[in-house]
């Protein structure tokens, strides 16, 4: 079973490193849940539970959770299990989670990433179409993945992105230096890139000619590390800088910023805002100067 289930996180396009962290998972579970085939909802959240008890970072849970549903979702594809006992199971983490501004990435920075010279040009068309959706949309990997062809309107300048359980769907503008390079990559490096045996209509493709993955996102920005080696420069680190960069360089309304970035809570947004602690810096340098 556990080279079968290789073979299946291999077969949907997961990069060796994930492979490694799921079968690191799959282990754990299949070691303490020989019957875990047959496991209901009620028999998964006895386990999280017990789980929880056992290790003292809060993440495990998530990390077993995240597990447990690849491998339900392997026994659904191999025709093991025609239901999924935890598909719609979500865990809360109760940390708040606080912006750090000094870790962002200023819009000029950010900009530095569609300057690198590159060896294929197809690739370079693609890749330079993914950097700037990160980049002016902010959107995150998985919604550029999951961007059709239909999704783009070039004549209205709009993007539609479409909703997931923790970002809305909007209509987000693209900016003018994208018309041009959406162009050349609709009409020569997506369609290089495009296998006529096997059709597509994702926008943004692999180098296989099929739809792009997550992991693919990812590799492709870890390769501008160098650029910013001492920062944390990821998919998730962008699109923090580009919120806060609509926030607190360009001005853009509190509400406007929210239903740009998806965010369901205004809360959530107004996190990514520097002003109040700029203006108490101002002050405490005018009343109580060091």
């Amino acid at each position: 079973m556990q080279n079968h289930f290789r073979k299946y996180l291999h077969s949907i396009g997961h990069t060796d490193k994930t492979i490694t962290s799921y079968m690191h998972a799959y282990k754990i579970i299949t070691n303490d849940n020989p019957d875990l085939h047959t496991y209901k909802f009620k028999d998964v959240i006895n386990y999280l539970n017990g789980k929880s008890k056992e290790y003292a970072n809060g993440n495990t849970k998530v990390y077993i959770l995240n597990g447990l549903k690849k491998y339900f979702d392997f026994l659904i594809d191999s025709g093991k299990r025609d239901d999924h006992p935890c598909m719609n199971l979500h865990l809360r983490n109760q940390r708040r989670r606080e912006v750090i501004h000094q870790d962002l990435f200023t819009s000029k920075e950010l900009e530095l990433l569609l300057d690198r010279e590159e060896r294929y040009e197809d690739l370079k068309q693609r890749n330079r179409v993914v950097m700037s959706l990160l980049i002016y949309q902010g959107l995150n990997s998985a919604e550029i993945s999951n961007l059709n062809l239909s999704h783009i309107d070039l004549d209205s300048g709009v993007i539609f992105v479409k909703a997931s359980k923790k970002i809305g769907q909007r209509h987000i503008e693209l900016v003018n230096k994208q018309y041009r390079l959406f162009d050349a990559y609709l009409n020569e490096g997506r369609k290089s890139l495009l296998r006529e045996t096997n059709p597509t209509n994702a926008f943004v493709l692999g180098k296989l000619g099929t739809r792009i993955s997550v992991d693919d996102i990812h590799y492709l920005v870890s390769t501008f590390k160098g650029l910013f080696p001492d920062r944390n420069l990821t998919p998730s680190s962008i699109r923090q800088s580009v919120i806060a960069n609509w926030l607190n360089e360009k001005k853009i309304p509190l509400e406007q910023v929210q239903l740009m970035s998806g965010q369901k809570w205004i809360s959530t947004t107004v996190k990514y805002r520097q002003n109040n602690l700029e203006e108490q810096r101002e002050l405490m340098n005018k009343w109580f100067p060091i």
